[in-house]
């Protein structure tokens, strides 16, 4: 998994050449044409994967709802935070992340924490790294779509897991609040807070404060909705610093509900030892 992370991340320039070299032959509005096709194809073989493999499982109902909903969020982040197609590319490549990560930690809510955290290190090596020298916004619109794709990963790998119901006063164990990923984000949480509330860290660039180590964003928006024609054909919004996190926070306490309603196992195969405990 940890090799995957690395080879998402870093081949950012090789990929942004090659899409350009593919828009040079075929034009950019026919490449972005072919991007949705593809992701459309995409979510209707991942949605039949599920639909098949839900029959087998005893709470298919409100696995299905989550399903319908991580769908719904994804077109409405295409909607709102993206300015072509090509952007789509963010949702396949954090699915096996997040069925590798739900397939270890058995706790969709961890599974996603850890999702935001690897790819907030893909967004912070293309803010720090590779776009140092431009007036570039840490991108939490790209973060937002990477949990998202997490979150696909993490109902596809839930069908393929043994899921029951819940009891109403069966707590999780260990608690949620206690699991490495939770605690691994909500620290980074407040030691940004803190950095900011002392002056260290900027929201925004703010060149005349010499006192600060790094900003979060070089760049404001024009407005909430804008256009960049080198991006990109449609208007979108860019997340400020305090709306990516917000939201974040928000969509992992949403699918922090699978692991309160429900118990997963990983299921036994062709061996007659039990199978390993719910979590």
């Amino acid at each position: 998994m940890l090799a995957y992370a690395a080879a998402v991340t870093f081949p950012h320039e090789n990929v942004q050449w090659l899409m350009n070299q593919i828009a040079i032959r075929i034009t950019h509005t026919r490449l972005y044409e072919v991007s949705g096709a593809i992701g459309a194809v995409e979510v209707i073989v991942l949605t039949l994967i599920v639909v098949r493999r839900l029959r087998t499982q005893e709470p298919r109902a409100i696995m299905a709802v989550f399903w319908i909903l991580t769908l719904a969020l994804i077109g409405l982040a295409r909607g709102a935070f993206t300015a072509n197609n090509l952007e789509l590319v963010h949702y396949p490549q954090y699915i096996p992340e997040g069925m590798a990560l739900m397939a270890l930690t058995l706790s969709p809510a961890e599974s996603l924490a850890w999702v935001v955290i690897l790819g907030g290190l893909d967004e912070a090596y293309q803010y720090a790294v590779l776009d140092w020298w431009r007036a570039a916004p840490y991108d939490f619109n790209d973060v937002y779509m990477d949990l998202l794709g997490g979150a696909a990963g993490v109902l596809l790998a839930m069908a393929y897991l043994r899921c029951t119901r819940r009891a109403a006063a069966a707590p999780t164990s260990p608690p949620l609040w206690k699991r490495p990923g939770i605690v691994a984000i909500l620290s980074i949480l407040g030691v940004g807070i803190v950095l900011w509330a002392s002056g260290f860290m900027l929201l925004f660039q703010d060149k005349s404060d010499t006192r600060h180590w790094f900003s979060l964003s070089r760049f404001r928006a024009p407005t909430f909705w804008f256009l960049v024609e080198t991006n990109g054909p449609e208007k979108y919004h860019t997340l400020s610093p305090l709306e990516g996190p917000i939201l974040i926070l928000a969509t992992i306490g949403l699918y922090a509900l699978l692991d309160r309603r429900l118990r997963f196992q990983v299921e036994a195969v062709n061996s007659p030892m039990a199978a390993p405990p719910y979590r």
